[in-house]
């Protein structure tokens, strides 16, 4: 479970740890929060296209922690748990370790940097290999993932109040987790599928497309929670996630047992509710999934696109205006080009043109909802990416800059006023400013290119570097720690 208080902290920060993770226990991790529908200044996005901001060297916040690991942690006054610990080095000066929904969380006075350091270390000498392709490492933040013998360990840290949070994700390494133990099937053996999942008689705008429900809802947060709390306990899934809703912006609960995988998500936007439910029941054997061993790929949905079933890695970003998938799958490039001409036609999507050489190609298709561009590279595995951009809807909503400029948008996440230098100008950003409405948030049409971002807070400056590109919306997050962009579109 992860609840945040702040639209674009849940919005900005947890899909970008959680979006980023590569998948292993076959191929898939559904433990992910679906991304939202967001006003413009909640955008949820992992720059891939960009330059990284340039981290500042760390300072430590308290004694770091020793390189031994603490295997086996004991329940104390510091330490709760909803179910046994698994056996998972954590640091000697972890506290308020929890593992639930086979996550193992917890609070550290040390730094995001120490504590990388530490996993690094402990996981290697256990012969856990780092994903360093997908890593995003910074002052702020760190996502990682390290795989072994077909298992993958996801960590994610995040500099939180002049400490550090750390979560441990096991879903896909269910040898440390025990989801292969032949724990009690809770919903699997049941025959549960999405369509068991109500909605309020208010509802509207309800999709169901494979596993995957969404609808809109004039219920706030807290209603939503107990509308859903009596499915929740029918299905054994376990209610926590719901307590205290009221006290957020949205609610983010995932479930994994190894028969069902459960993503529910709830954003109480400045409209109404919005809700999304992901629903897979693997106990229950589709068309898709029967063609496993026959050769053929089998579709999976995932965020309302097709995906073959082989994919061995999956992360997505976005918002309202754009959706960017990147995936990979063993499947050749012959194959997922003729799949995803198929499939895409199949789903509504109309093939505009398309081009491709013996290691590459590219499709590009028009639908309801803009322009999808698919991108096919060959190599040890096949690279799959997605990117949706929905023009109509973003002129719409009044974001995009004049013809071949680039739009930014500056957001203070800091407490306090801070000053940002720009291709020459310095403007001020209040406190808060673009946290609760894009109208509040600064605005900058520069040329595309690259631009160095000086944010100074109470006279100390860091400096980052951008990179934009002609007819493209960014959102600039910022603090004492720099500017991290966020394309929206």
């Amino acid at each position: 479970m992860h609840l945040t208080r702040s639209r674009w902290l849940i919005l900005a920060v947890s899909a970008i740890i959680v979006l980023l993770a590569a998948t292993a226990c076959g191929g898939k991790d559904d433990s992910t929060p679906p991304p939202a529908d967001t006003p413009v200044a909640q955008a949820t996005a992992v720059v891939e296209d960009t330059a990284t901001p340039t981290p500042v060297p760390p300072t430590p916040t308290a004694v770091p922690p020793t390189a031994t690991p603490t295997v086996a942690v004991e329940a104390t006054d510091e330490v709760t748990s909803t179910a046994v610990l698994p056996d998972v080095p954590v640091p000697d000066d972890a506290q308020n370790v929890t593992y639930e929904f086979e996550e193992l969380l917890f609070s550290s006075p040390s730094d995001v940097a120490t504590l990388l350091a530490f996993y690094r270390s402990v996981l290697s000498d256990d012969n856990w290999q780092e994903e360093t392709d997908t890593a995003l490492v910074n002052d702020a933040l760190a996502y990682t993932s390290f795989d072994r013998d077909g298992e993958t360990i996801g960590v994610t840290i995040i500099a939180f109040d002049g400490a550090s949070e750390a979560t441990i994700d096991l879903s896909g390494a269910p040898s440390l987790s025990g989801s292969d133990a032949g724990d009690e099937d809770m919903a699997g053996g049941s025959g549960y599928t999405i369509a068991d999942w109500p909605t309020p008689s208010d509802a509207t705008n309800i999709d169901v497309t494979g596993d995957t429900l969404t609808f809109n809802s004039a219920l706030s947060l807290a209603e939503i929670a107990e509308f859903y709390r009596p499915t929740f306990e029918t299905m054994d899934l376990g209610t926590s996630c719901l307590d205290d809703a009221a006290d957020y912006t949205s609610i983010s609960c995932s479930y994994s047992n190894g028969d069902i995988a459960v993503n529910f998500f709830a954003f109480e936007g400045f409209d109404d509710t919005e809700v999304e439910i992901e629903f897979t029941n693997y106990a229950l054997e589709t068309p898709a999934q029967s063609t496993a061993g026959t050769g053929e790929l089998g579709v999976e949905n995932k965020d309302g696109f097709p995906m073959p079933d082989d994919y061995t890695s999956y992360a997505s970003e976005g918002s309202n205006f754009r959706t960017s998938i990147e995936a990979s799958s063993p499947s050749d490039l012959g194959t997922l080009t003729e799949f995803f001409q198929t499939q895409l036609a199949d789903s509504g999507w109309t093939l505009e043109d398309g081009e491709g050489t013996d290691t590459s190609a590219t499709l590009r298709f028009s639908g309801p909802d803009g322009d999808l561009t698919v991108d096919l590279t060959a190599g040890d595995e096949t690279t799959i990416s997605m990117v949706l951009k929905d023009a109509a809807a973003a002129e719409e909503a009044g974001i995009l800059p004049p013809a071949g400029q680039a739009r930014v948008y500056l957001v203070n996440f800091a407490d306090i006023d801070l000053t940002v230098s720009i291709n020459g100008e310095e403007i001020d950003v209040a406190a808060g400013a673009g946290m609760e409405s894009p109208d509040d948030a600064p605005t900058l049409d520069l040329s595309p290119g690259e631009y160095e971002v000086t944010t100074t807070v109470d006279g100390n400056s860091v400096t980052d570097q951008i990179t934009l590109g002609a007819d493209e919306v960014w959102g600039l997050l910022l603090d004492e720690q720099g500017a991290l962009p966020l394309q929206m579109f």
